[in-house]
């Protein structure tokens, strides 16, 4: 990508002046002595030390340079549009020369430190980041002001930000006073590092979406720079003020963690709580950028409270986003393997331990770091530095909540234990809430017991449409085309409830009715929710209502089964199968209409003819069942019971609440739909109105039988202003009469309750509520509950001068991100060609200074085509 940003010679001094004025920084520029990042003596010396022991990140980065001396010959190419051949073997090199004093690191420190400014795609081409100065004098009288210095550069301006940015910030900040480092070379660094930076600030691909794994190589290339370069050279600062005044304030804090002290219901931004909108594929080395940045920046005089609780609520989200076998994680997004789920990433764990977290999230951390490697990353070996007790989260006193509520992604993860053959299920229902690998999937989960995935989201990558996951859809008439039957890219769907009491069981409300929004046509269904409940006992329930256009607008429900394609058998209203030692059935409860269907979808990619995002396609990364229906509208209505077993276990006994053996003549049942489970001695009602589009009676009443006591999940309850309803039971006979009104009663969304047999009277008892779990615990910085990752205010955990204990993370390292959302504005990704704006912003360019300027004016480059 080739960039051009004039500066003209004139009038370096005013630029210098009015961008000093333009902006108030929270904390004074960097200046005075180098480094002024992450090595101060005791870093260098415990760096040192870990870099003798090997098998550790510092051992690695030196191993890395070593490699560089011994085969030379490697490196004489960029390595790739993407590569950070260069700037990564400049910053390992200079790394092993800081950590282990060996002169023989500086050479080849210092000769990919000028490749990565100078050269392109082959080494000593001279076509990166080199000046030139404009040929085209013509008209020019000798007067002020002169023409343009043009400075070139030819790098991608894009996805390599993450390297070039913060490799060459580190690598000047490390070696500023190194023997071979001259004026000219800390002057042209200055000048490509702001070149880069200034036009991604203006024209970057995300650089203004907090939560893209783009926008987080942006900010850590844009803060380290900032602080590298601080005013070195007469520099204006700017980087500086805008890093403190902007892209943290207002972009991250304001944007990414928006109503990140808010209640489930309420928008958040899309950090909130430690999740990745992009999935876990993109988010480790993204989580672990934004934190070392914000550690960078506390170490240099900026307070960042939210940061620091968005830092401490990435490993416990982790914690309860893995599988009860701790081997896999929800990725939520895009995924290009053919598991089922994505191992826990090491940089997640080092974005804990070399952030500014707090030192009980820390030592979570590092409880869950052992045995997972060691990283290649420098921010891997700056977590190596965090010295913290390790602790194992699950075995707190009292022990943590089994449940997790990540308000950013709108995802809700849930357990019946800590133990490895527990049950374990993730729900979500997130809007647009980032514009690229996001998939469309509000009302999604997953379900797995013990090791075994029951039903799996088997979406493939690029892929965004609703069908290939587990969520709802309908048939709009908004979307049309290759956005035709799914969620679209413009969604405002929302997760309204998420509710979890003691004995173990949850329950959650998807909104997705404006999930159907078409660029500016507003959504043409008018009511969609998904109800979605899990019992301690096993079983997922689910009541899906859609509003269609007609009869002839369908209700798509369709959930997929780990039972490796084939495995998957229907019978009746029942779909059952095995899946390693359990077992699932999937209980068509009530339809208002269709007939279920069980199909075997194809494997790889999407086998129909569409583009983006191709709505129909329901192809999967790895072999899976599918089990359907099509339910006409325009009231739609689908109740499922999904059943996880041990292997030969009998299935729950599972119906209607409108059935003859739960509601005999005289019906009692008519104002309510939903299912009844039973399980051993268990007996649970999940429930919500029979009006349409869930609208509530001013007073709901409903029969069970009063022979066992039961647990009651109800949606649509009459409810007051503060979400409140009161419940009575009465026994009538061997049944228990239920009526339900608003009133200062029992809590909702939904109310949980349970009811006594009709010989005790049929007595009602409120669920106890269990709050979602807290990024920390007793005494610690943060606040948890139902806000799902929300926090106070609090101190990060470093010092100033480099001397913090903090730590990094690991080379999980993902693809570049290739496909934006429609509404994408950004100009960029990788391989385009783009030119910054003209000369009049020049002093952003940076203050070259004389020696800097005597360089740009000896030598001139021809320019070349970007890549």
């Amino acid at each position: 990508m080739k960039l051009r940003a004039t500066l003209p010679v004139r009038s370096l001094a005013a630029a210098f002046v009015l961008c000093q004025a333009a902006g108030v920084s929270a904390a004074p520029v960097p200046s005075g002595a180098h480094p002024r990042l992450f090595m101060s003596a005791g870093n260098v010396t415990a760096f040192g030390k870990n870099a003798s022991a090997g098998s550790t990140a510092a051992a690695n980065l030196v191993q890395d340079c070593d490699e560089a001396l011994s085969s030379p010959n490697d490196r004489t190419t960029r390595g790739g549009a993407d590569g950070d051949t260069w700037p990564g073997t400049a910053m390992r090199c200079a790394f092993a020369y800081r950590a282990t004093g060996d002169a023989k690191y500086l050479a080849p420190a210092l000769k990919y430190w000028k490749a990565a400014l100078e050269d392109d795609q082959d080494l000593g081409d001279k076509l990166g980041c080199v000046p030139g100065v404009s040929t085209d004098f013509s008209g020019w009288d000798g007067s002020p002001p002169a023409p343009p210095v043009i400075i070139t550069v030819t790098h991608d301006t894009g996805y390599p930000m993450r390297w070039y940015g913060p490799y060459v910030s580190l690598v000047y900040d490390w070696l500023y006073d190194a023997p071979g480092v001259d004026d000219a070379l800390r002057a042209q660094t200055r000048t490509c590092l702001g070149a880069w930076i200034d036009y991604y600030t203006d024209r970057g691909y995300h650089h203004d979406e907090a939560g893209a794994n783009y926008n987080a190589g942006y900010v850590i290339g844009k803060t380290l720079a900032a602080i590298a370069i601080g005013n070195d050279g007469g520099a204006d600062g700017h980087l500086w003020t805008e890093t403190t005044t902007d892209l943290f304030p207002k972009l991250l804090v304001g944007q990414g963690l928006a109503g990140m002290d808010g209640k489930v219901g309420e928008k958040a931004g899309a950090l909130v709580g430690g999740d990745w909108a992009e999935g876990w594929q993109y988010g480790p080395l993204s989580v672990l950028e934004y934190a070392v940045a914000t550690r960078a920046l506390e170490e240099n005089g900026v307070a960042l409270p939210e940061m620091d609780a968005w830092t401490d609520s990435i490993g416990v989200r982790l914690i309860h986003g893995m599988v009860p076998t701790k081997d896999g994680q929800w990725v939520g997004g895009d995924f290009d393997s053919d598991s089922p789920y994505q191992s826990p990433a090491l940089n997640q764990l080092d974005a804990v331990l070399a952030g500014p977290s707090s030192a009980e999230a820390a030592s979570w951390a590092a409880f869950e770091k052992k045995g997972r490697g060691a990283g290649d990353y420098f921010y891997n070996a700056l977590g190596e530095l965090r010295d913290v007790t390790p602790a194992d989260y699950r075995a707190r006193t009292p022990a943590p909540p089994l449940w997790y509520l990540a308000r950013g992604t709108r995802a809700m993860y849930v357990r019946t234990s800590w133990d490895e053959s527990a049950f374990w299920s993730v729900f979500s229902s997130a809007p647009a809430v980032v514009s690229d690998h996001e998939h469309f999937s509000a009302g999604n989960f997953v379900f797995t017991r013990g090791a075994d995935h029951l039903v799996v989201d088997p979406s493939n990558y690029g892929e965004y449409d609703t069908f290939a996951t587990n969520a709802p859809t309908a048939d709009s008439t908004v979307a049309q085309g290759d956005y035709g039957g799914t969620q679209t890219p413009w969604s405002e769907a929302e997760l309204l409830w998420a509710r979890g009491t003691s004995d173990g069981a949850y329950a959650a409300r998807s909104d997705f009715a404006k999930a159907f929004i078409f660029s500016d046509t507003p959504s043409d269904i008018p009511y969609a929710h998904r109800e979605w409940a899990m019992l301690p006992e096993g079983e997922i329930v689910t009541i899906d209502r859609i509003h269609t256009k007609d009869a002839a607008h369908a209700m798509h429900v369709q959930f997929h089964t780990n039972t490796g394609g084939g495995g998957l058998t229907l019978s009746g209203s029942v779909a059952s199968g095995t899946v390693g030692g359990s077992a699932l059935a999937i209980h068509a409860v009530s339809l208002s209409g269709g007939t279920p269907a069980v199909s075997t979808p194809d494997v790889g990619d999407c086998k129909i003819s569409c583009s983006y995002p191709c709505g129909l396609c329901d192809t999967a990364r790895f072999p899976v069942d599918e089990y359907s229906v099509a339910v006409p509208g325009p009231n739609a209505v689908a109740i499922h019971v999904i059943d996880g077993l041990a292997s030969g276990e009998a299935q729950a006994d599972v119906g209607s609440i409108g059935e003859d053996r739960f509601d005999p003549a005289p019906k009692q049942n008519d104002g309510v739909i939903g299912a009844v489970v039973q399980r051993a001695s268990k007996v649970t009602y999940v429930l919500a109105s029979s009006a349409v589009d869930g609208a509530s009676p001013t007073t709901m009443t409903y029969g069970v039988p009063g022979g066992a006591a039961g647990r009651h999940i109800v949606f649509d309850a009459p409810e007051d202003a503060n979400g409140k309803s009161k419940v009575t039971a009465t026994a009538q006979g061997d049944r228990c009469l239920l009526s339900i009104t608003a009133g200062d009663g029992l809590a909702g969304h939904p109310l949980m309750f349970t009811v006594a047999t009709s010989a005790d009277g049929c007595t009602v008892t409120d669920g106890t509520d269990v709050p979602a779990g807290s990024p920390v615990g007793e005494g610690g910085r943060g606040s948890g509950g139902a806000t799902g990752g929300g926090a106070s205010s609090g101190t990060g955990g470093t010092t100033s001068g480099g001397g913090s204990t903090n730590g990094g993370s690991s080379g999980e390292n993902s693809a570049d991100g290739g496909t934006a959302a429609p509404a994408a504005k950004d100009s960029g990704g990788c391989g385009c060609r783009v030119e910054s704006r003209a000369g009049g912003d020049a002093g952003r360019v940076g203050v070259l200074g004389a020696v800097g300027l005597s360089l740009l004016l000896a030598r001139r480059r021809a320019r070349r085509s970007g890549h």
